[in-house]
């Protein structure tokens, strides 16, 4: 029966054998892949998602309620990562310790039921009698304070005038925008026109006191010719 036993501690590693070799030990755990990695640990938990819907099924052992992975496990799981994850540099692999038996817990002594005595040094008043009016009045000062019946009906009533007042000037702005513009179009019009009177003023000036002396010329003439004609009939 010893011998038994022997071959069968001797058949299956220990936990301390186990965290020593690296083929057998679950090493490993999605946080550390991830640290490991420089990606969250989300990131991690996908892969292992694709792989398990994947050909390579279940992967990893939960450990003291943590799944933990073996390097092949690991390299599976990389396998599934992005080529940007991939390329980012590894972070040395955190060191796993042997996990402690727990200590026992030493049971509390229970405490026996203890009596309190309170003692006749207390002495019970009675409340005393409130009456139900407060004066107000009484409490504040000789101050005589002033105040609006309704102040919000007040103010309505001259915000409407102010802002009446405000309508009433912005139309008569628009309104004398409105006049001087039409009477800067009126000058702008009359101005151009009257340049363009000057203009013809000059040139008919001009054309007509050629056109004149050329008619005073022509009719001089005229009257040289005709003084011919005259002579020719002995008539003066």
């Amino acid at each position: 029966m010893a011998d038994l036993n022997t071959t069968e501690l001797h058949s299956k590693p220990s936990e301390l054998e186990q965290w020593l070799d690296p083929d057998t030990s679950e090493r490993h755990t999605l946080s550390s892949i991830a640290s490991e990695l420089a990606v969250s640990k989300r990131a991690v938990q996908k892969w292992h998602k694709q792989a398990q819907s994947g050909e390579h099924g279940e992967l990893g052992k939960l450990i003291g309620g943590e799944r933990r992975f073996t390097d092949a496990e690991r390299s599976i799981l990389l396998s599934y990562a992005s080529e940007r994850a991939k390329s980012k540099p590894a972070q040395p692999a955190p060191t796993a310790q042997p996990v402690e038996p727990a200590q026992p817990v030493e049971p509390v002594a229970e405490v026996a039921a203890i009596t309190i005595v309170e003692g006749n040094h207390r002495q019970t008043l009675s409340a005393p009698n409130f009456g139900s009016t407060i004066n107000l009045g009484a409490q504040r000062g000789q101050l005589e304070v002033m105040t609006y019946g309704n102040p919000m009906e007040a103010a309505s009533a001259a915000l409407a005038v102010m802002g009446a007042n405000a309508q009433a000037m912005a139309a008569d702005l628009a309104r004398q925008q409105d006049t001087l513009a039409q009477t800067a179009q009126a000058v702008a019009m009359l101005k151009q026109q009257a340049e363009a009177m000057a203009a013809q003023q000059a040139e008919y000036r001009i054309k007509s006191d050629l056109i004149g002396m050329i008619q005073t010329q022509q009719t001089s003439e005229l009257s040289s010719l005709l003084g011919k004609a005259q002579a020719l009939t002995g008539e003066q």
